[in-house]
C-alpha cells in the first residue's frame, strides 16, 4: 500500500502507554476514520460499529493486547516481551499486517491504537474486500458480529 512500511520499521516500543477501554477505542476509532477521510456519517457508522465489534472480540478493547500463544506467535522476543509475530493491540495484528497496511501519517508503533484501528480498516478492505464505506464489512468479516468468536 502507499504507507507500507518494511516490517523492521515496525516498533514494538509504547506497550501500555495508550488507554484501552470502549470509551477509548471509541475515540480511536473516530480519529482513524478521520485520518482514512470516512466522513459520510453512515460509511462511519459501518465502520464504527464492526471495528468496535472487533475490538472487544479480539482484545477486549485492551489497547496493550498481545497474543502469545496462536500460531502466529513466534519468533525473537521484542522489547514488548512479546514474540516477534505475536498479534498486538486493540485490533490483533501481526507486525507483517501492521507494516503491509500502514496508514500514511500514523506513527510506526504497532501499538498506537489509531495506527492499529487504520491499518486494520486498510487490511480489511485489501484481504476482504470490504467496501470504503463500509457496508458490507460485518457480510464479510465475522469478528465484526456482535456474538462471533472465530478467526478472519
Amino acid at each position: 500500500g502507499k504507507g507500507a512500511l518494511a516490517t523492521s520499521e515496525v516498533s514494538f516500543e509504547g506497550k501500555g502507554l495508550w488507554p484501552g477501554g470502549a470509551e477509548a477505542m471509541s475515540r480511536v476509532v473516530d480519529e482513524a476514520l478521520d485520518r482514512n477521510g470516512i466522513s459520510d456519517p453512515r460509511a462511519r457508522a459501518n465502520w464504527k460499529n464492526g471495528l468496535m465489534t472487533i475490538a472487544e472480540h479480539e482484545s477486549s478493547f485492551r489497547s496493550d493486547a498481545i497474543n502469545v500463544s496462536d500460531p502466529n506467535a513466534h519468533g525473537a522476543r521484542q522489547v514488548d516481551g512479546g514474540p516477534l509475530n505475536s498479534s498486538r493491540g486493540p485490533w490483533q495484528l501481526v507486525p507483517g499486517t501492521f507494516a503491509a497496511h500502514h496508514q500514511p501519517g500514523t506513527s510506526n508503533h504497532i501499538w498506537d491504537p489509531v495506527a492499529n484501528a487504520c491499518a486494520s480498516m486498510n487490511y480489511l478492505m485489501s484481504r476482504y474486500g470490504v467496501a470504503r464505506d463500509g457496508h458490507n464489512l460485518r457480510a464479510l468479516v465475522g469478528q465484526a458480529n456482535p456474538g462471533v468468536h472465530h478467526g478472519y
